[in-house]
């Protein structure tokens, strides 16, 4: 990663969460060994998620493909916001993953989301951002792209905006707020190394979100055509991204970091959607850390995202 700072401000007050100028640095975070793992996350038993994924057409949630990060859940949820992390190269869709925080409410069969963050999308090009709705890409130089979606009743919506390679490296600022009244959602991306910002309103119909998250998600890079096993397997340990300055924020108000008052469990990858010894190890992320600007002095604010070998 680039050893420069990038500062965000991101206000989000009326979800009871706000930010002054935050500071994003490089981190790396060092793991606590375990019998089938090379970190041991923070929170319950991790869920394993299926590198090798069956995927139907259209994609449904219950496909199971490979994604690590972090997922709360036991409350209904209004906010979710992270800096994430612009990898340090330019995007393949069909290697890399999107990467995102969510407002979650999804069933077996039907996708219920909004989402925010940074996605591969090859200049000029088309790709799967979200499952089922293939995008044409913007002019950029790096093939990423901030987004913000939704996913409903509604149908799919996805806006996307293009992020140049002189941020790679660098963190952009993503969040999304559910209104109080249940029908509007207002997401927020800013990108410090460019200085935009971008705001976007989408007209929900009463959504319940049941979970908050912050995830590397391989579904669409399967559907972009990649080869499985993705998250792919690599040849020495990897970082893919890290997720700084997490918030999440319940509909009744209560606040936290990526862990608060609720059921946090990581999202691991594995070979077979099974978590190890029955299934191998991957894609997961580390344990929750302090990156220095902790809501509340909380902590757990933060996290990176890796993959191993056999």
């Amino acid at each position: 990663m680039r050893k420069r700072i990038s500062r965000a401000l991101l206000t989000a007050a009326a979800a009871g969460a706000t930010i002054t100028t935050l500071g994003f640095a490089a981190a790396s975070p060092a793991g606590a060994s375990a019998a089938h793992r090379y970190f041991t996350p923070t929170g319950g038993t991790p869920i394993a998620t299926n590198a090798n994924c069956h995927l139907s057409s259209p994609p449904v949630p219950a496909d199971n493909c490979g994604m690590a990060g972090y997922q709360a859940s036991g409350r209904d949820f209004r906010f979710a916001q992270a800096l994430v992390t612009v990898p340090n190269h330019v995007a393949n869709k069909f290697t890399d993953p999107v990467l995102y925080v969510a407002l979650d409410g999804s069933g077996t069969a039907t996708y219920q989301f909004t989402r925010v963050g940074v996605a591969p999308c090859p200049s000029g090009g088309t790709a799967a951002i979200v499952p089922g709705h293939v995008i044409f890409c913007p002019a950029s130089t790096s093939n990423w792209v901030a987004f913000s979606a939704i996913a409903g009743a509604q149908g799919s919506t996805v806006n996307v905006f293009p992020i140049s390679s002189v941020c790679e490296g660098d963190g952009v600022s993503v969040s999304a707020y559910l209104v109080p009244t249940g029908n509007g959602v207002h997401t927020v991306i800013s990108i410090p190394c460019t200085g935009a910002t971008f705001n976007n309103n989408y007209t929900v119909s009463g959504p319940v979100y049941t979970r908050a998250q912050a995830l590397a998600d391989w579904t669409t890079t399967v559907e972009n055509g990649g080869a499985q096993p993705l998250p792919a397997v690599p040849g020495a340990k990897v970082r893919d991204a890290q997720f700084f300055q997490g918030r999440f924020t319940t509909v009744s108000g209560a606040q936290g970091t990526f862990n608060g008052p609720w059921s946090l469990n990581a999202l691991e990858a594995t070979s077979n959607g099974h978590l190890p010894p029955m299934g191998t190890l991957i894609g997961q992320p580390s344990f929750l850390w302090n990156d220095g600007n902790s809501f509340n002095g909380l902590g757990d604010d933060a996290f990176g995202v890796w993959r191993f070998p056999f």
